[in-house]
């Protein structure tokens, strides 16, 4: 029993017995080696295995489904092998082969290579061998005799005409012989009408012409694009001069306008806060703002001085300058980096102060209020760091911050306030020292107890996180009246009835065995 194998032909999918298959093989490989080399070559192996393709549905439709090695010599046969058409081309006067005798017959197609609607006339022309214009003028006459009927049988034919799109068609609707001869001949014919065109195209006056008008076009567009340039490179150098100059102006005048360049404050509050001295240290302030500088200036003066380049066209290979200028310019970001990473490490560890202050007075209520704000005039609204605040007093500046006021129970038979102060530093015991740098006012007399709005941090220390919380241990029994303005500093104090602290101020509030109630 033979195998039979799958192929694929021009798109079409065909079962084929393997002797037939070895066959069909080495025929088409003859084809590809005669034709491979020749510029069109591709083109008339693509005709060529579509015309196969074609056979073989004709005859796998009467004689099965299986292509045979009986039908591979048939469409052999059919259509010529290479190796005898290049024997007839050797000879000076060709004839014909006795296997290129079989002649398909002529075939009705439209013909789109001379078509003016639907190539339906340029096809019947074809058919019978007659001018096209003959069909044309007879179309126009029926027309006319018909009151237009004649339309319905001309669109009749162009929908059920086929067109002639492959080569094999273009032959069978000439009548000649669809073969390997034919193909070569009509693909070769096509590429050199082509060529001629396409030579007798260059060749003409017409095409000298606009080669020559499109060369001075190009030449006025090219120098109308060098002028453009050049004024756009005029421009963005003009940009970068005035742009960079402006800018080096406004940061110098906000230095001197603030304060001194190597001074406490820099630039405006709105571009490097006051707040910057309290947290590096006055010193290490200045090395900062000199670094600052040159990390700005220098790229503000290498764009005025690429501006000047590109308006005053002037060359300039001193070197030197440009790699000192950069070698300042990482100089100051390495400083910038340093600091910040050194300043960093002055955050690692947390610590706590802690104070106690008795409260001793023989009535049973206490009355919390807060003190007048002595720096309310003077704060700088505009500087603001983790709810810290700068307050200019007297011709210094007070880093201050607001505490926290807490409730608790306690078992002892006497108040007291616990001022719990933290903060952070490179070990514990340098945080425990900035703790105790945070300074809070308590004032009490008798029963009536000052809490001052704002703990501050000592003079000439640094900010390290500071926190201020105080506690008040109310033993059982005891009863506390917050003042209105306490709200500014209570901090979720727990009470039995869940009352928020805005609404806790302006009432007595007894402590009991279950808690801090309100007093009635």
């Amino acid at each position: 029993m033979k195998r039979t194998l799958t192929i694929n032909i021009s798109g079409t999918v065909f079962h084929i017995d393997e002797d037939a298959y070895d066959k069909l093989q080495a025929y088409l490989l003859d084809i590809n080696r005669y034709f491979g080399s020749d510029p069109e070559g591709r083109e008339i192996i693509m005709d060529i295995e579509a015309r196969i393709a074609e056979l073989f549905q004709e005859k796998t439709k009467t004689d099965g489904n299986v292509v045979t090695i009986q039908h591979v010599e048939e469409v052999i046969e059919v259509m010529g092998r290479p190796s005898d058409f290049a024997a007839e081309e050797e000879e000076e006067e060709p004839t014909e082969h006795k296997k290129r005798t079989f002649r398909t017959g002529k075939r009705l197609y439209r013909d789109p290579e001379h078509q003016v609607i639907g190539g339906v006339c340029g096809g019947l022309g074809a058919y019978f061998n007659l001018d096209p214009v003959i069909f044309r003028l007879a179309f126009v006459l029926l027309f006319l005799i018909s009151h237009g009927i004649i339309v319905l049988l001309y669109l009749i034919f162009w929908i059920v005409v086929p067109k002639a799109i492959t080569t094999s068609q273009r032959l069978e609707m000439r009548g000649e012989d669809v073969n390997i001869d034919n193909i070569k001949k009509t693909i070769k014919d096509e590429f050199q009408d082509v060529k001629k065109n396409y030579q007798k195209f260059r060749n003409s006056p017409s095409y000298t012409r606009g080669r020559e008008k499109i060369n001075d076009a190009g030449s006025v567009l090219g120098s109308a694009l060098r002028v453009v340039l050049k004024i756009f490179v005029i421009v963005v150098g003009v940009v970068l001069i005035v742009g960079g100059l402006l800018t080096i102006i406004g940061l110098v005048g906000s230095l001197f306008i603030s304060n001194a360049f190597l001074g406490i404050v820099p630039w405006s509050s709105h571009v490097v806060p006051n707040f910057f001295h309290f947290y590096v240290g006055t010193d290490t302030l200045n090395w900062l703002m000199i670094s600052v500088a040159a990390l700005v200036g220098i790229p503000l003066l290498a764009l005025i001085y690429l501006g000047t380049k590109l308006v005053f066209r002037y060359k300039s290979n001193n070197a030197a300058v440009g790699l000192s200028a950069f070698a300042l310019w990482i100089i100051a970001l390495m400083i910038l980096l340093g600091t910040g990473i050194s300043k960093v490490n002055y955050f690692k560890r947390q610590g706590t102060y802690t104070q106690r202050r008795e409260i001793t007075s023989k009535a049973d209520t206490l009355y919390l209020k807060l003190a007048p704000d002595e720096y309310r005039d003077y704060i700088n609204d505009d500087i603001q760091f983790d709810d810290m605040r700068i307050a200019s007093l007297n011709g210094r500046d007070v880093l201050v911050g607001h505490p926290t006021f807490d409730i608790e129970s306690t078992s002892s038979t006497e108040p007291e306030l616990i001022i719990r102060s933290k903060a952070r530093g490179k070990t514990i015991d340098m945080a425990q020292d900035n703790a105790e740098d945070a300074n809070y006012k308590i004032v009490i007399r008798d029963s009536l107890v000052n809490f001052s709005p704002w703990f501050e941090i000592a003079e000439g220390k640094q900010w390290r996180d500071q926190e201020v919380h105080v506690i008040l241990r109310l033993p059982v029994g005891k009863t506390v009246y917050l003042g209105d303005r306490m709200v500014k500093i209570i901090n979720d104090i727990e009470n039995t009835t869940n009352t928020w602290d805005g609404d806790m101020v302006g009432k007595y509030w007894t402590m009991t065995p279950q808690g801090l109630s309100m007093a009635k």
